[in-house]
């Protein structure tokens, strides 16, 4: 899926779709996150930390959220720039690993973390109290959950495109 598309799409499902869905005010789903893990490790550091700006700040103006989405996508941007420079270059054919094509077992691995930094840094930031860091835990898990599902469902889908090419 061309980057433009995804982030395209990312956003739209988050803003019309996502953002009106919440259970019991603990589950917030945040799929456009994918988006940051799909960005190709070729690019600049400069523009990927710009795209996962552009892309937090777009969430940001759909949910009226000041600048928590920014911030938190910025941050799991710039985290994987740090584990994509230690631990993803193969060192007998200098080939970068891309998240779309590893298998689904390391994707979830991987994914959850990403996720779990992503939704603790915005929750916090949105309750910003240290007496609310329960209420933090308690959504970040939950919401963790749901977007782990939505990434896995992408992921296979996305699988399952590169098998019939």
């Amino acid at each position: 899926m061309n980057m433009l598309k995804l982030f395209l799409w990312a956003v739209f499902i988050q803003v019309f779709v996502l953002n009106n869905i919440q259970f019991s005010g603990y589950v917030n789903p945040y799929y456009y996150i994918i988006f940051i893990l799909y960005i190709p490790s070729k690019q600049s550091k400069t523009l990927n930390l710009l795209l996962c700006f552009i892309l937090g700040f777009s969430v940001d103006v759909f949910s009226q959220s000041y600048g928590a989405h920014a911030f938190a996508s910025v941050l799991i941007g710039y985290i994987k720039l740090f584990f994509l420079g230690k631990t993803s270059i193969n060192k007998d054919t200098d080939e970068i690993i891309e998240f779309k094509n590893i298998p689904i077992d390391k994707f979830i691995v991987i994914a959850c973390c990403f996720i779990i930094i992503h939704h603790f840094t915005l929750f916090f930031l949105e309750r910003f109290n240290l007496n609310e860091i329960l209420s933090v835990l308690k959504m970040t898990i939950l919401s963790t959950i749901f977007t782990l599902f939505l990434f896995i469902v992408h992921q296979l889908f996305i699988s399952k495109k590169y098998e019939k090419i």
